[in-house]
């Protein structure tokens, strides 16, 4: 067993999407796989997938198509199983090896192989058969049926067996008694249909004070949480559930899309002076996550709090004004003079501030 775990660490991580969602989320090929890691008998594994949606789409245990595909699940799952998963998904029918489910069996007739989802038969025979109509398979020196209850596909994570390892390798095909409980990969014939907009603050404006993080997230299911990062760094989770009329027109088929807003204050004098970055993170019920950053720019008075009791004194500024822009010239804050430059914000239905540049 150790040997095996040692060899997978070796495995390369390049073909993982780009597109990963979640560590137990990826993409391939417009479609969607969810590696669920409670251990379930080939039956239960089946039966909970196909409980499972994305954006209407119903799950079936993953149908590989391709060598592409083979291998893109063999990385994804590699990526995410930590050795204690790995140990609780051993095959003894297949040398104590970490297996996972994948949705093929000839459990209906032995020795044809289909896939559970459409019924498409991939492999006819045993170790010395065939494929069907030129189907990809990739099985080690398999199927043999070596129990006689050996109906259910399922993919190695490691080679097998112990002492040679000459029957099968990581990534390679097994037929395995479908009681035994592994981890498994849910297909879904499409992709996340979780969006999110930040619009407050702006792209590569200027803040200062207290103002908005806002936007909005929305999804087919439930929205479970929106986390803020500040400069790499988490600071809050954000109020969810806001009414947007505007967002829910714009997504009709989705529920609830009326009701996507997130919005909290914050006080932007505290991040510092300086360019800043902004990370919304918005994660649903079915585990989906996206992502979007906004870099924006901090301005502030020296002091970075004004008290009731600091002096402010306009009487001699001078104030200037050029389309939906001001400028104050010559302000007096707590003893400081500085020149200030205010915009008009439309989201926000009034003017911020923009620059500050205390006076030599």
């Amino acid at each position: 067993m150790r040997k095996t775990l040692q060899q997978l660490a070796l495995i390369p991580l390049a073909l993982v999407s780009q597109l990963a969602l979640a560590e137990s989320i990826f993409e391939f090929g417009g479609h969607t796989y969810k590696i669920i890691t409670q251990p379930a008998t080939w039956g239960e594994a089946a039966t909970i997938a196909g409980e499972m949606q994305l954006a209407g789409q119903q799950g079936h245990l993953a149908r590989v198509n391709s060598a592409r595909e083979n291998t893109v699940i063999l990385e994804a799952v590699m990526s995410h199983l930590t050795e204690a998963q790995l140990a609780k998904s051993l095959a003894e029918d297949g040398s104590d090896t970490p297996f996972i489910w994948l949705g093929g069996s000839d459990e209906a007739r032995e020795g044809q192989w289909v896939w559970a989802d459409n019924g498409d038969q991939f492999w006819e025979g045993d170790f010395n058969g065939s494929p069907v109509e030129g189907r990809f398979t990739n099985w080690g020196v398999q199927p043999d049926s070596a129990t006689g209850d050996e109906d259910a596909l399922a993919m190695g994570l490691g080679d097998w067996p112990e002492p040679f390892y000459d029957l099968g390798a990581a990534g390679q095909w097994n037929d395995l008694d479908g009681n035994t409980a592994l981890a498994y990969v849910v297909e879904f014939s499409g992709v996340t249909d979780l969006r999110l907009a930040v619009e407050e603050p702006s792209v590569g404006g200027m803040h200062s004070g207290i103002g908005m993080v806002r936007g909005w997230a929305v999804s087919s299911n439930p929205i479970e949480r929106v986390e803020v990062f500040v400069d790499g760094k988490y600071r809050f989770d954000i109020p969810y559930g806001g009414l947007r009329r505007d967002v829910g027109n714009l997504f009709e088929k989705i529920e609830n899309a009326d009701h996507s807003g997130y919005a909290s204050a914050v006080n932007f004098n505290g991040l510092g002076k300086g360019e800043h970055i902004l990370l919304v993170r918005a994660t649903d019920a079915f585990g989906s996550v996206t992502e979007r950053s906004v870099e924006f720019g901090v301005t502030r008075f020296q002091k970075g709090f004004i008290s009731a009791n600091d002096t402010i004194e306009l009487g001699w500024a001078g104030i200037s004004g050029l389309g939906g822009g001001l400028t104050i010239q010559g302000a007096v804050i707590d003893g400081e003079d500085y020149d200030i430059s205010l915009e008009w914000r439309t989201a926000t239905q009034g003017f911020e501030i923009t620059r500050i540049e205390k006076r030599q």
